[in-house]
């Protein structure tokens, strides 16, 4: 997304603003983003504007990308009827696994990946995250070893990968197994029965040591114990895709640090006067691996006070504090007991809300009476 740039004022007093979102709902983070920056221009039409959208790897992974850095869009097979939308940008492959995943199944992912490796990639980014289901990343791993017994598609797919750079970017810090891991989750997220969620999770657990007896042995090198990759933070992310790209050869990495990288938001940060950063509920969540913790921390590290917008915020300020935001604003009072406003709404409702803000953290400036 190109840069929102005023007229300058009088007396040529710019305050460089940097606003970012992932996305909101049924908004993209491009939605999103525009809807802020248009809310806080009308208030502040002198500010100078940086508008990023943001992701952690879940939808709009690759459009956020696109609007960041920019590249080449190509559409790639995820089987006879579906195509997915893949970057192509600065030599790196730029794959969203929430695009081809219906139900959880990563099949199509995995024809995606096959897809892009004759088209001679060698650096891929899967951003993985907002599955509806969960197949621990099985489904893909045939896919591109071109078997259904998955020991012979294990080693193939490992051999078809062994000389490319893969990077997984999670959206959340589950484990594959256990009472934080994908099946679990899938009870509040997806609606599932607990008994449902039971027996996938003994069915995920037996796929899990299948897959951990047909790999190498790694151990810790000062514990010397055996290292799990089920186990590892994010390996549960979107269903459990990323545990299987994970066994693959593929580099577990947070979507948010990993799109952070990407995009240079460091460099953005330190541009900037003020971040403003919007996320669809600011909740514990974002004090962990998120958007939200992400842009916070690099505003913070480079001594610039970030303000948060949200539909709903969930955590005191307390909390905002220690994660070093200087304020967050809600869409709906958390003392109200008005209804959400509806998805057609809610562009609108960050509109007014980043215009509300707008006329606190950046005011006119004094002699400017234009």
């Amino acid at each position: 997304m190109a840069d929102v740039r005023s007229a300058p004022t009088p007396h040529n007093v710019r305050v460089r603003v940097l606003v970012t979102s992932d996305h909101w709902g049924e908004l993209s983070a491009s939605e999103a983003t525009t809807a802020i920056v248009v809310g806080w221009q009308e208030r502040a039409p002198f500010v100078d504007i940086d508008a990023l959208p943001f992701s952690a790897g879940g939808r709009g992974f690759v459009a956020a990308l696109d609007d960041a850095i920019g590249g080449s869009r190509v559409a790639v097979a995820a089987s006879s009827a579906t195509w997915a939308d893949v970057l192509v940008s600065n030599g790196c492959t730029y794959v969203e696994a929430a695009q081809v995943c219906p139900g959880g199944d990563s099949t199509g992912l995995g024809t995606v990946i096959d897809n892009v490796l004759h088209r001679g990639a060698r650096r891929i980014v899967v951003g993985v995250g907002d599955i509806d289901g969960v197949d621990g990343g099985r489904g893909l791993i045939e896919a591109i070893g071109r078997s259904a017994d998955l020991a012979t598609a294990l080693a193939a797919a490992r051999e078809r990968l062994s000389d490319v750079e893969l990077t997984v970017a999670y959206d959340n810090e589950r484990t594959l197994l256990g009472l934080q891991g994908a099946c679990a989750a899938a009870v509040e997220s997806l609606g599932w029965d607990p008994r449902v969620a039971q027996e996938a999770e003994a069915a995920m657990g037996r796929y899990a040591d299948h897959v951990r007896r047909l790999l190498p042995v790694r151990r810790d090198l000062i514990s010397g114990k055996e290292h799990r990759l089920d186990r590892e933070p994010g390996a549960g992310a979107g269903g459990g895709i990323a545990f299987g790209l994970a066994a693959l050869g593929g580099r577990l990495l947070a979507g948010a640090s990993c799109v952070a990288d990407v995009v240079g938001l460091r460099h953005r940060v330190g541009a900037a006067d003020l971040v403003v950063v919007g996320t669809q509920t600011f909740d514990w969540r974002c004090l962990g691996e998120h958007p939200v913790s992400t842009v916070v921390r690099a505003a913070a590290a480079e001594a610039r006070p970030t303000v948060v917008l949200a539909e709903h915020v969930e955590v005191g300020r307390r909390e905002t504090m220690s994660l070093g935001a200087s304020a967050a604003y809600s869409v709906i009072d958390p003392m109200s007991r008005r209804q959400p406003p509806a998805p057609s709404e809610l562009r609108g409702s960050l509109q007014a809300l980043a215009r509300r803000v707008a006329g606190t953290w950046t005011p006119r400036p004094h002699g400017d009476v234009g």
